[in-house]
């Protein structure tokens, strides 16, 4: 079986991104050889990131150490998230600044002296909410979560299969937007499935440093 974390990070529950992101496994989910497991990122404390917590988690991080595991472990990572201010709620910002250390060899550099990506084997995908239309997102990509958060999980050597953005700030009860984000969900559980490379747009623009 392969192993998809759903990783929801608003601190609404039952709202926008939660919502999409249950459209979204449910889509998965029609593909029988695959295990979804969803998980709250509000319901894992997680210290705010330092110099002396950079390299692991903490005794007393039992949450985020199980999260952590379960990510090195798993063949696809779903995150949904809320737009704040053009960024991310704190707590998932805090997560990735934390990831550091399992998403990263800070012992290798590549040819810009950066550490090297060790998510190789993670298929990401990124499904986000916001009340900007949809239109102003697409002009202005490079200021929303979607372009940062591929971004990051492809400095992370992770794959990157696509991100999806709504700017409805009822998107909870649009049954198109819904539907969207099934037919996706399907998708993205088949390159899951099948071990696809990266999306159109990642093969296209995104040549990694070489080591």
């Amino acid at each position: 079986m392969k192993k998809i974390i759903a990783l929801s990070c608003s601190p609404s529950r039952g709202r926008n991104s939660d919502t999409i992101l249950d459209a979204f496994m449910y889509g998965a989910e029609k593909n029988k050889d695959l295990l979804i497991e969803k998980m709250y990122l509000s319901d894992i404390p997680i210290d705010y990131y330092t110099y002396e917590n950079s390299t692991g988690t903490l005794p007393h991080e039992t949450k985020f150490k199980e999260l952590v595991e379960k990510i090195q472990s798993a063949d696809g990572l779903v995150i949904a998230t809320p737009t704040y201010n053009f960024s991310v709620p704190a707590h998932l910002k805090n997560f990735i600044d934390r990831s550091r250390f399992f998403a990263l060899d800070m012992n290798k550099k590549n040819t810009l002296g950066q550490p090297v990506g060790k998510l190789n084997y993670l298929g990401t995908y990124f499904l986000v909410s916001g009340g900007t239309p949809k239109w102003a997102e697409t002009i202005l990509f490079f200021a929303y979560p979607p372009f940062w958060l591929r971004g990051v999980f492809l400095y992370f050597g992770a794959k990157v299969f696509g991100a999806y953005y709504t700017g409805d700030v009822h998107a909870f009860k649009n049954k198109q937007v819904l539907a969207i984000c099934k037919k996706r969900g399907q998708r993205f559980g088949e390159q899951i499935l099948t071990g696809k490379k990266h999306g159109i747009l990642e093969r296209i623009f995104w040549r990694p440093p070489q080591v």
